[in-house]
């Protein structure tokens, strides 16, 4: 068994991550004629609950501010004392006392339908108020951990900068050892820990968190594989706020890209989506499916069975890096509709328009970018997508490609919003599953992206660490400059 644990930090890592668990949990089968692919000791944890039944709760830590969990309980009904009549805190005084509590915010409807064991209604977007009114999982009260330094949202103290964000986490980490407290303990219960996959803000506060945090797991968990997913806000701001943004970006990309064994940015939502997907921008329940689809695909191979085939997280970094430190890669997702996919295709992922969700194409003008190294997975039914051919490395020029192919589609559940052109929640024939497809890529694109973050952010930074900051950037360049002249036409051959 090779267990991952998921880090999630933040309210937008929380959108995301309640997708990916929603899509976790639709994996599990419940009879023995059939079996899923999907390994789910990998994901989940066994334990047990309150009242002595079996539990299959997420290896998660689960971070927001205060408020950001909304209606959600820190002890659910699977870890709840069934005896009310429990010891009394009076043991220990002697006096009266007074409770003062906050009033609890109400679950919707659709919760209310999940806890009363009912097929809930269709979720509409003015139901969605917090991450938590689509969750469908079970989490173990030591998943969620609330920060109550900062409130969701605040317009008087907004979790906005970077540094913020590392002298909240010097602060607790100080009181708590936040590792002891809140990692270790999933860690003592992994047999073989595969790796562990942050998803994390990357322009706002949090990122100043998972600079601290990543690189105390990287010093306390040196050869583990690491995986950083910073999501980048693309909404619209003031200029003020946007240089904000792009200063604790900068400083993201200077210290965590370092830190990890892939970093991979999400744009949230991506810029240029295509119109068949019906996307609600100003809705985070929908914006964050999107990026959730494409990151449950782009890692579905490292949580399969062994005998089904697949990558370990391991594999991924081998394949993608190469030994040469590019460990900055790009995600871009395709959607496949009904019975799409061409098996006479060379590469099934051009059969249909594929679209970035991390930066959008960024290069040079007249340019075109270079590809080190490229991982496909393909999630289709077409039969002729299951020959041999269809899972391995394919020669396209330069570089070679890995493909990963499977007939596993990726689960629509009653929680995810009608974004996808097979899916339609109103419809009693709807489909409940989509084919879609991944490609991340190590590409010299990331160079005039890089490059001109750095000239927006060099004069808003302090000068004693202005160059602190730009020479971690830089040595990203220098990275995927390596052997790649940029003056030159070497990517003219493409």
């Amino acid at each position: 068994m090779h267990e991952i644990i998921t880090i999630q930090l933040g309210h937008q890592a929380n959108y995301v991550g309640t997708h990916f668990w929603n899509a976790q949990e639709a994996y599990f089968t419940y009879d023995e004629e059939t079996r899923s692919p999907v390994d789910h000791n990998v994901n989940f944890r066994p334990g047990v609950g309150a009242d002595g039944v079996d539990t299959f709760t997420p290896r998660a830590l689960i971070y927001d501010l205060k408020g950001g969990f909304g209606a959600m309980r820190k002890v659910n009904s699977l870890y709840e004392e069934l005896d009310p009549d429990g010891p009394s805190e009076k043991v220990l005084w002697d006096f009266s006392t007074a409770t003062q509590m906050e009033p609890r915010l109400e679950m919707i409807q659709y919760q209310k339908d999940l806890e009363a064991g009912l097929s809930p209604s269709p979720l509409k977007t003015s139901d969605i108020r917090y991450w938590s009114d689509y969750n469908r999982v079970y989490f173990h009260p030591r998943s969620s951990i609330q920060l109550t330094e900062y409130e969701l949202d605040s317009k008087l103290q907004p979790f906005e900068r970077f540094d913020l964000g590392t002298d909240l986490f010097h602060h607790l980490n100080h009181e708590h050892d936040l590792l002891d407290r809140d990692f270790r303990l999933f860690v003592e219960e992994c047999d073989q820990l595969q790796g562990v996959q942050l998803i994390t803000s990357a322009d706002n506060g949090w990122a100043g968190f998972t600079a601290e945090y990543v690189e105390e797991l990287r010093d306390e968990y040196g050869k583990t594989a690491l995986f950083t997913w910073g999501i980048e806000n693309t909404k619209q701001v003031s200029r003020e706020a946007q240089l904000t943004r792009q200063v604790s970006l900068a400083k993201t990309l200077s210290r965590v890209v370092a830190s990890s064994s892939v970093y991979v940015p999400l744009a949230y939502p991506p810029v240029k989506v295509p119109q068949s997907i019906l996307l609600d921008r100003t809705s985070q329940w929908h914006t964050s499916s999107l990026l959730a689809a494409a990151f449950e695909t782009a890692t579905l191979q490292a949580r399969f069975r062994p005998d089904a085939g697949g990558y370990t997280m391991n594999d991924v970094v081998s394949l993608m890096t190469a030994g040469t430190g590019r460990n900055l890669a790009l995600l871009s997702l395709g959607i496949r509709a009904p019975g799409d996919g061409d098996p006479t295709q060379v590469n099934p992922v051009q059969a249909m328009e594929m679209f970035e969700c991390s930066w959008n194409g960024a290069s040079r003008p007249g340019k075109k970018p270079h590809t080190f190294s490229e991982i496909d997975v393909v999630r289709s039914r077409t039969p002729g997508l299951d020959s041999p051919d269809a899972t391995g490395s394919v020669k396209r020029g330069d570089p070679i490609i890995n493909r990963f192919h499977t007939s596993l589609e990726f689960p629509i559940v009653d929680s995810f919003p009608g974004i996808f052109p097979t899916h339609n929640p109103t419809d009693p024939l709807n489909e409940t599953t989509c084919g879609m497809d991944t490609a991340l890529m190590t590409t010299t694109s990331v160079i005039s992206h890089i490059t001109e973050l750095k000239k927006s952010v060099g004069r808003a930074v302090k000068v004693q660490e202005r160059e602190v900051l730009l020479n971690g950037l830089d040595e990203i360049v220098d990275i995927f400059q390596d052997g790649w002249n940029s003056d030159s036409d070497w990517d003219d051959d493409l």
